[in-house]
């Protein structure tokens, strides 16, 4: 009887086991995401990204400062190939043309397409900050399925908009974080 009962006990610690990767509701467990966002172009932009992954759901979270006050801040999730290989935040070596600004190719090299656009683009304050947060269903309307975004820690954010010879452009990298589990 004593052999039934730990027989028992153990499948039910399995079954445990094996459910840990779910809440106590049926969804699938949080992971949570981070990005330290680096100035780039000499733009004095910096800031923290948080993306949490629940089940298909995917919330992004920016918060900045340093940006062009007063005008929208592309912003987007980078990746490279598959996701096997690692995205990074170009070095300024990255200026291959030698005129001061990293563009969006020679960013791209480092860092790879947009995977995702956080749309919709937020705009900075008075004070060049921006606070965004958005929930994306992943594999609805246009939005990449979680396999496109595979391992986010692969990946980078990079947010964009600079003022350049007296005009303010918004395809201008002014940031970039790579993105890392927790």
């Amino acid at each position: 009887m004593k052999t039934l009962k730990l027989f028992f006990l153990s499948i039910l610690l399995m079954a445990g086991i094996t459910s840990c990767n779910k809440s106590d509701d049926g969804e699938s467990a949080l992971t949570t995401y981070t990005a330290t966002l680096g100035q780039l172009n000499n733009s004095g932009a910096s800031g923290r990204a948080t993306l949490l992954v629940n089940g298909n759901k995917l919330t992004v979270e920016v918060n900045a400062s340093g940006l062009v006050a007063d005008q929208p801040h592309p912003q987007h999730i980078h990746g490279l190939d598959d996701g096997t290989n690692n995205g990074t935040c170009p070095p300024p070596s990255a200026d291959t043309d030698n005129d001061g600004i990293i563009t969006i190719p020679e960013g791209a090299l480092f860092y790879g397409a947009v995977l995702l656009p956080l749309e919709d683009f937020p705009m900075a304050d008075a004070s060049g900050e921006i606070s965004y947060s958005k929930t994306f269903t992943l594999g609805g309307n246009g939005v990449p399925l979680a396999s496109a975004l595979a391992s986010l820690e692969n990946r980078v954010i990079v947010l964009h908009g600079l003022n350049n010879d007296g005009s303010y452009v918004a395809t201008i990298p002014v940031a970039c974080g790579e993105i890392v589990k927790n």
